[in-house]
């Protein structure tokens, strides 16, 4: 886990990585702001935490080892904790988001259950997902050892329908191309690295 750690750390402060995380900060940003009390499922070494100051974020993350470098990047809380059984009450967080993080796990409907569980009613959920359709995915699944190779889930259509059960889904979008180095707007399907599901909870 130490490797995982220090491969994420050199990614997010290479020049792509920081580019990638300011425009996923940025649409975060853009659809929580305002929500009081927030959750990020999966927070790794606490990236957005750290490029959120001004949102309520409470980071949580199975790996010790990722959340003592998040405490590193910033002064936010971080738990350790199973996305699968979250150890917080019923209905209080606002908003809860996960980036990347659905589509590696055993039993995704599991953790959108607990997810759920724990937003208020009319409270908002925010989904980044990785667009096995895109040339970016594509080209990472194929390397030997990639991160991207331990993901369970590629079906964006059947993760949409389960968080519909428990969600009214407000949007869809496909976003941020990445090719090589660059990083630019698209919702080519073929480009986008990115599949967004925003949902409400239902009363």
């Amino acid at each position: 886990m130490k490797a995982d750690v220090a491969k994420f750390v050199r990614f997010c402060d290479s020049l792509l990585g920081k580019q990638i995380l300011r425009k996923e900060a940025a649409y975060i940003y853009n659809e929580l702001q305002g929500s009081e009390a927030i959750l990020d499922v999966g927070c790794g070494i606490g990236s957005f935490e750290q490029h959120l100051p001004t949102l309520n974020i409470i980071g949580l993350d199975v790996s010790e080892d990722m959340l003592e470098e998040a405490r590193k990047r910033s002064d936010k809380t971080f738990i350790q904790g199973d996305a699968t059984d979250l150890t917080f009450h019923d209905a209080i967080f606002d908003a809860v988001f996960t980036v990347t993080t659905l589509e590696f796990l055993e039993d995704y409907q599991k953790a959108i259950q607990e997810i759920a569980r724990v937003t208020k009613p009319r409270g908002k959920l925010l989904v980044m997902m990785l667009n096995p359709s895109s040339e970016y995915f594509r080209e990472n699944v194929r390397r030997p050892g990639d991160y991207f190779q331990r993901i369970k889930h590629t079906d964006t259509e059947e993760l949409r329908e389960y968080v519909s059960r428990f969600y009214v889904i407000s949007k869809e979008d496909l976003f941020l191309g990445i090719h090589g180095e660059q990083v630019f707007e698209t919702d080519d399907e073929n480009l986008a690295s990115l599949y967004v599901l925003v949902g409400i909870k239902k009363q």
